[in-house]
């Protein structure tokens, strides 16, 4: 996480130095990704829901050709209630963090992130993502590495063109 503002909150509430809150939060992203492998999804209560989507074959026409696209996931945030807390579970499974530390962290960390939510300010969560504003909507853009993992088994398939014959 390249979060200059997120980290010094996070030092300053949970009394930890910079080096070791970094390391928390590059331990945490890494088992968000592992989460997002095993399970499909993970869930933050109180913001949403990130999940791994399976996106069909699918064509579409483009000029004097047909363009078929091969099946494939993409990462998706959704914001919705969530009964789960998954990335509370994480960080007490991944940090080595005691219980209330662990919700204490929880809590700045995620309290972070709903302010940035809502004030619609870019938030870079290295390894999976960030969440910035693109043709004038504010959305989650997965990380590429994180993309690529999610599609490996979709990786020997690739776009390809159809012309369509004139009659």
């Amino acid at each position: 996480m390249k979060q200059e503002r997120c980290v010094a909150r996070l030092e300053k509430k949970v009394s930890l130095n910079r080096q070791h809150t970094i390391q928390l939060l590059n331990a945490i992203v890494a088992g968000f990704v592992e989460e997002l492998i095993q399970r499909g999804e993970v869930s933050v209560k109180g913001l949403g829901c990130f999940r791994v989507v399976y996106v069909p074959f699918s064509r579409k026409k483009q000029d004097n050709f047909i363009q078929a696209l091969p099946p494939r996931k993409k990462m998706v945030f959704q914001t919705r209630p969530v009964a789960d807390n998954g990335a509370l579970r994480i960080i007490k499974n991944k940090t080595g963090l005691t219980g209330a530390e662990a919700e204490t962290f929880y809590r700045v960390l995620f309290g972070y992130f709903r302010e940035s939510l809502a004030k619609k300010r870019d938030l870079f969560l290295e390894g999976l993502g960030s969440f910035t504003e693109v043709e004038g909507r504010y959305i989650f853009v997965p990380d590429k590495v994180l993309q690529e993992i999610v599609n490996n088994g979709f990786e020997h398939l690739s776009v390809f063109e159809v012309p369509i014959q004139q009659p």
